[in-house]
């Protein structure tokens, strides 16, 4: 839930959009033939917090979701990576159905490079949502 999320945060986003095709903003891994710069979104963790009425309909989870961008060059990877951010840092509220209470930046990743050769880099968010029981 919480990838849809994201995504749909990206492809609401015009500077966004401005930036990267639709069609390369992809929930899962960037595919090889992708049209760059290109942003895949993934789950890498989450965990429910601590329910405090068995009964709830609702619990509380947190996902740690990252999102990777690919481009030819590496100041186009820096750009696109901050509009992600701002598309996404501090969003709240029903979201692509998803009752969001959070999303929080959270890490940075390194500087890498694909198999072809383009430079790739991620950032972290941690999104807070409800989960029904």
């Amino acid at each position: 839930m919480s990838v849809k999320a994201i995504r749909a945060l990206l492809l609401a986003d015009g500077a966004v959009l401005a930036r990267v095709p639709v069609d390369s903003i992809a929930a899962g891994d960037i595919q090889p033939d992708a049209v760059l710069p290109a942003i895949g979104i993934t789950e890498v963790g989450g965990a429910p917090i601590g329910a405090i009425d068995a009964q709830a309909e609702y619990s509380l989870v947190t996902s740690r979701v990252q999102v990777t961008v690919v481009a030819q060059e590496y100041p186009e990877v820096q750009e696109v990576l901050g509009l992600v951010r701002r598309a996404c840092n501090f969003q709240r509220g029903d979201i692509a159905g998803v009752d969001v209470v959070s999303v929080l930046r959270d890490t940075v990743g390194p500087d890498l490079e694909d198999a072809a050769g383009n430079p790739v880099k991620s950032i972290d968010f941690k999104v807070t949502y409800h989960e029904l029981n």
